[in-house]
């Protein structure tokens, strides 16, 4: 059958990556894995573009789900600032535009953006939250999440998040706030968490392979592992908010409780 000149879109991308992430095929093996998966055949020469940035489409944004290219952000460090900030504080109180933008102006002063190359307007606000949960893009990543978890009974489903717990944290009511680098778990400490919890399952579910699903922290690192009892399911970018099980009330709920027995 003769190669179609047909693009892939930016989430089809993802899946590729991901899936040569943990396949390890020649060219000719992945163009049939799309045909099969998509009914359409690519170039291997399109794999090989895609793939020598396999490390970015994997962590990139993923702002439309049909997307065939990327749409730059003007500072991605401040969205991505901004982003941890609503992800911290949306379910502690309500995040009023007003709030995110003032906020937005402090973190770009934090950040020494020049004056000027950002005007802070409804509209910019607008796109924020374009880029930040994209419906299209959450709603099939969800498809996606489902199919994978079907595969397993519910019990063999297991999920693990990371959080930063400052112990000694008093009462906060200020806008501005500084993230603690430190925090957040070490590639080799989430290695030997991994290891160990492949031990653990293949004890308790007799050697039956479990699903863990997982964001995409950086530290989140398996390319030297051998996992036989442990599938790792990565979440798409900026759709853990809502996919995130862990992100769901349950961190919430646990830091609620720690702050609520500290100041007690």
């Amino acid at each position: 059958m003769p190669n179609k000149n047909t693009a892939l879109t930016d989430i089809q991308k993802y899946e590729l990556c991901l899936y040569a992430h943990n396949n390890k095929k020649t060219r000719t093996q992945y163009v049939d894995w799309i045909e099969q998966k998509w009914g359409f055949r690519v170039n291997e020469s399109t794999i090989t573009w895609i793939l020598q940035s396999k490390e970015k489409q994997l962590t990139t944004e993923i702002t439309k789900s049909e997307a065939k290219h990327h749409k730059p952000v003007t500072v991605p460090v401040l969205e991505l600032a901004l982003k941890e900030f609503v992800l911290c504080y949306q379910h502690k109180t309500i995040l009023s535009d007003a709030i995110l933008i003032e906020k937005a102006k402090i973190l770009a002063s934090e950040l020494e953006v020049p004056q000027g190359m950002l005007q802070f307007s409804k509209g910019w606000l607008q796109k924020f939250k374009e880029h930040s949960a994209n419906e299209n893009a959450i709603a099939e990543a969800l498809l996606l999440l489902q199919n994978k978890c079907a595969e397993y009974p519910p019990d063999r489903i297991y999920n693990m998040d990371e959080t930063g717990l400052f112990y000694r944290l008093e009462s906060d009511r200020i806008l501005a706030t500084k993230s603690n680098a430190k925090a957040w778990i070490l590639t080799t400490l989430f290695q030997e968490w991994l290891q160990e919890f492949n031990y653990q399952v293949s004890i308790k579910h007799n050697k039956q392979r479990i699903l863990l699903l997982l964001d995409n922290c950086k530290s989140y690192k398996i390319d030297t592992l051998v996992l036989e009892n442990v599938e790792v399911c990565f979440l798409l970018p900026n759709t853990t908010s809502k996919l995130q099980p862990m992100d769901s009330g349950i961190i919430m709920s646990f830091k609620k409780h720690y702050r609520y027995h500290h100041i007690k």
